[in-house]
C-alpha cells in the first residue's frame, strides 16, 4: 500500500489489530513504519480516545514522498501462509471470471453526455477552476478566508489538482489530462452501473472517539459489499535549462534548478475493506483505456472475493484470540502453581510453629504446679484455652483449607488444578 495509506491506517486502528488484518506481525508492521518514517500513535493514545479525549496526531513528514510500502517477514511459516492466501485469492478470481456472465466490450466514452452525476459535477467544477485560480491571484491569499468553499480553487501540488471535494470524484491530476480522465471515469462507471453496482460518494463524518472514524470516499456498492476507488497522476523532477535557471535566479537567489511537473503516469486504484480485495492499474492514457474492461470485470470479482477474505480474516483473528486465551490460561496456571508452592512453605513454617507451641504448652502446664495459688490454677486454665483455640484455629490447617477452596465468586477447580484431574469432584482428589 501507499505510505500515506499506511499512515491513515495506523492512526485509525491499533497496531496489533492492523497487523492481523494485513497478515503480518505487529513487530513487522512497526519496522515498516520506522523504515518509511511513518509516525505511529504514542502509548496511551487509544486509552485517551476511549475516554472521550481527542489526542492530536503526529503529522506525516514529507507527504509528497508517497512511495509504495512493501511488508515482509523473516518467519518462514508466515511467508508460507501469505503465499497460500495469495494463491487462494488468484484462484477465486479465476473461478469467478470463468463463471461470470459475458459482457459486451466497453466502448470508450467520446463525450460526457449521460455520464454519471458524479462525473458531471466534477466536470462543472473543472470548468470553473481556471477562473477561480485567476480570481484568487487577483484577490491574494488572504481573501481565501472570505470565499465560499465552492469558490476556492483546489489544492495544487506539482502541477496536479486535488479535486476531492464534497460531491466530486476522488481525482488528483493535471488539468491538461482532465478531459480524458473524466471520460475514462464515465466509461468505467457506466460499465459498473450497467452490471448492477451503485456509485455514490460518502462524505466524511466525525466519530465519537476518533476524528478518522469515517473518511470521505467514492464507493462502489454491490450486494452488501463496498469498494472505494481513486485516480491519481504522478509527477517527475525535471532539470531546467541554463537560461531558465538564470532567469529564476534573478527573481530569487534561492531558486532551484529543478521543477516538478505531472508525469502522465496515471493510476486507478480500487480498495476494499479487506487488504487483499484491492487492485491498482498504472500506465499512460492509452494503456488504461485498453484496460477498462479488465477494471470493470475485476471490480465485480473483488466484490465476490471480499466476503470470503473477510471470513478468513475473522477466522484467523478468532484463532489468534483463542491462542492468546490459551497462552493467558497457561500463564494463570503457572502463576497459580507457583503460588501453591509458596503456600506450602508457609504451611510448613506454620506447622513447625504449632509443634513448638504444643511443646511449650506442655512444659508450661508442668511448671504451673510450682506456682503459688491462685496462679497455678489460672495457668492451667489459660493453657487449656490456648490448646482449644489452637485446635479450632490451627494456622497450618487454615492455610491448607484456603488452598483447597475457591472464593464465593469462583468455581472449582482452581487455576492450579492439574488438567488430568479436571474431572475430579469437588470433594477431593481423584487418583
Amino acid at each position: 500500500m501507499k505510505r500515506s495509506e499506511l499512515y491513515e491506517k495506523v492512526w485509525a486502528s491499533p497496531m496489533t489489530k492492523l497487523a492481523a488484518e494485513l497478515g503480518i506481525s505487529d513487530v513487522g508492521l512497526a519496522k515498516a513504519c520506522r523504515r518509511h518514517a511513518v509516525p505511529v500513535p504514542p502509548r496511551g493514545f487509544w486509552a485517551k480516545l476511549k475516554a472521550g479525549q481527542k489526542p492530536p496526531r503526529t503529522a506525516l513528514p514529507t507527504p509528497e514522498l508517497d512511495v509504495v510500502v512493501h511488508f515482509a517477514t523473516s518467519d518462514p511459516e508466515e511467508r508460507a501462509r501469505q503465499q497460500v492466501i495469495e494463491r487462494r485469492r488468484v484462484e477465486m478470481l479465476r473461478a469467478d471470471a470463468a463463471s461470470a456472465e459475458r459482457r459486451p466490450p466497453l466502448e470508450f466514452t467520446a463525450n460526457l453526455e449521460g455520464a454519471h452525476p458524479l462525473v458531471k459535477a466534477t466536470q462543472r467544477y473543472c470548468e470553473r477552476i481556471p477562473a477561480m485560480i485567476e480570481r484568487s491571484k487577483r484577490r491574494g491569499v488572504h481573501a481565501w478566508s472570505q470565499a465560499k468553499p465552492e469558490d476556492m480553487p483546489p489544492l495544487e501540488q506539482h502541477g496536479r489538482y486535488n479535486l476531492f471535494h464534497r460531491g466530486f470524484l476522488n481525482i488528483n491530476a493535471s488539468l491538461a489530462s482532465m478531459d480524458w480522465i473524466l471520460r475514462f471515469h464515465a466509461t468505467i462507471l457506466r460499465g459498473l452501473t450497467d452490471g448492477g453496482m451503485t456509485i455514490a460518494r460518502r462524505e466524511a463524518s466525525v466519530g465519537r472517539f476518533s476524528r478518522q472514524a469515517d473518511e470521505a470516499a467514492v464507493e462502489m456498492r454491490f450486494k452488501g459489499e463496498t469498494l472505494t476507488f481513486s485516480f491519481s497522476e504522478g509527477y517527475r523532477r525535471i532539470r531546467l535549462d541554463a537560461a531558465e535557471i538564470a532567469r529564476r535566479k534573478k527573481e530569487s537567489p534561492w531558486a532551484s534548478g529543478y521543477e516538478t511537473r505531472p508525469s502522465g503516469n496515471l493510476t486507478f486504484s480500487i480498495r476494499g475493506s479487506e487488504h487483499q480485495a484491492s487492485k491498482g492499474w498504472q500506465g499512460t492514457q492509452e494503456k488504461l483505456q485498453g484496460l477498462a474492461d479488465e477494471i470493470v470485470r475485476t471490480a465485480f470479482q473483488l466484490m465476490s472475493l471480499q466476503p470470503q477474505l473477510r471470513k478468513e480474516r475473522e477466522e484467523r483473528a478468532a484463532n489468534a484470540r483463542r491462542a492468546e486465551e490459551l497462552r493467558a490460561q497457561e500463564e494463570r496456571h503457572r502463576a497459580a502453581r507457583a503460588e501453591q508452592l509458596k503456600q506450602a512453605f508457609l504451611m510448613m513454617e506454620a506447622d513447625a510453629r504449632v509443634r513448638r507451641l504444643k511443646a511449650f504448652l506442655d512444659r508450661l502446664e508442668q511448671n504451673a504446679a510450682g506456682l503459688q495459688p491462685p496462679l497455678s490454677e489460672r495457668a492451667k486454665v489459660w493453657v487449656e484455652v490456648v490448646r482449644r483455640e489452637l485446635e479450632a484455629r490451627n494456622p497450618a490447617d487454615e492455610i491448607l483449607r484456603e488452598c483447597l477452596s475457591v472464593p464465593s465468586w469462583g468455581s472449582w477447580p482452581p487455576a492450579w488444578w492439574p488438567r488430568e484431574h479436571s474431572h475430579a469432584q469437588n470433594e477431593g482428589w481423584e487418583p
